[in-house]
């Protein structure tokens, strides 16, 4: 097989499941979220509709900006838009809209069968680990499913959670905006919009949602990884990234260590242990890029590493054949990326799978 009919039928036939159903199945519950949301909001809306617009655009400020931080970091190249945006658009809508039903009903749970002073105390750590860890990861699932040659180990799907739960945080501090408003009375919205603002984004945002889908996401990846490590073993990873996701959540939103600095150093955990994960991640994925670049039975270059040595390489080519020569990097490192995610032994790329099987 030559190395452009190996590109081409990576890039054009890998994938397990049909897509279609899975997009539509995706597609529907993230409007049933929507739904769930604005009849949730729809009145605070109605009645202070600037600060609710103001809230929008500052939490959308921050969404591009966290998007695109994201796909910098991303090895290799940044993440297809649409995947990335799917995995936004699950969190903002899906996840957040149906968490605000769930954990109605878990937090009455509790202070029925433990008190009213324990559910106002330990109410909000017993249930959103559970409920909101679950529907997030859940969209992960389903996402990757639905573009199955697009997660192909446990770096895709830590990208992929990382965009799930940066969209979950962002409509969770948006809600959370609006009812600092409704609690103040509406008295100064707009102080308490800004409030909110600083205090989710500026103080907590760095060990939010994003960074407990990542790890949880990074599970998923393992369970849906193209290489083959026994199912058992898959099961039990993704389970532990799981846990570890609803622990990071846990610790969160306990009551112990409520002060400032207590609040501080738990963000600063949730933070450090997402970019212990994305350290780890990223260093196994770009070894066996190398390896795999640098054995014998592979015809790409060294120089598809990195973006700034496919810069320097485009730049050597005239510049009337510089788009044909993007496209071909861009088929090319599509293998590359398969044999770096899926824990792939370096080989030639006859033996790559593009079946997606």
């Amino acid at each position: 097989m030559t190395t452009a009919a190996a590109a081409s039928r990576y890039t054009g036939l890998r994938g397990s499941v049909r897509r279609r159903p899975v997009g539509w199945l995706c597609g529907v519950l993230c409007v049933l979220g929507l739904a769930l949301l604005a009849f949730e909001y729809g009145p605070a809306i109605r009645v202070f509709p600037g600060p609710a617009l103001l809230a929008f655009l500052l939490l959308l400020f921050t969404l591009g900006i966290g998007v695109a931080v994201l796909g910098r970091v991303r090895p290799f190249r940044a993440p297809p838009r649409g995947w990335a945006w799917s995995g936004v658009a699950w969190g903002a809508t899906a996840a957040t809209g149906c968490a605000i039903l769930a954990n109605g009903g878990l937090q009455g749970i509790w202070s029925k069968a433990a008190g009213i002073d324990f559910g106002s105390q330990w109410g909000a750590a017993l249930t959103a680990p559970l409920n909101e860890e679950l529907l997030k990861v859940s969209g992960v699932a389903l996402i990757a499913l639905g573009a199955r040659r697009l997660v192909r180990g446990p770096l895709d799907g830590f990208f992929l959670g990382a965009f799930t739960g940066l969209g979950f945080q962002v409509m969770e501090n948006w809600t959370y905006a609006m009812n600092s408003i409704l609690s103040g009375g509406g008295v100064n919205a707009d102080n308490d919009v800004f409030q909110s603002f600083v205090t989710r984004v500026g103080l907590t945002g760095l060990g939010s949602h994003w960074a407990m889908t990542a790890v949880s996401g990074t599970g998923i990846g393992i369970l849906l990884a193209h290489g083959g490590r026994p199912v058992g073993r898959r099961i039990v990873s993704a389970a532990l990234c799981l846990l570890t996701a609803m622990t990071m959540h846990w610790l969160f939103d306990s009551p112990l260590l409520g002060s400032a600095p207590g609040l501080a150093g738990k963000v600063a955990v949730n933070f450090l242990v997402a970019v212990g994960f994305y350290v780890v991640l990223r260093r196994g994925a770009r070894r066996r890029a190398r390896a795999f670049l640098l054995s014998p039975g592979s015809p790409y270059s060294i120089e598809l590493l990195t973006r700034r040595s496919r810069r320097r390489a485009l730049r050597r080519v005239p510049p009337a054949r510089r788009p044909a020569a993007a496209r071909r990097a861009a088929d090319h490192l599509a293998v590359v990326e398969e044999y770096a995610g899926a824990n792939r032994p370096p080989g030639s790329v006859d033996t790559l799978d593009v079946s997606g099987k």
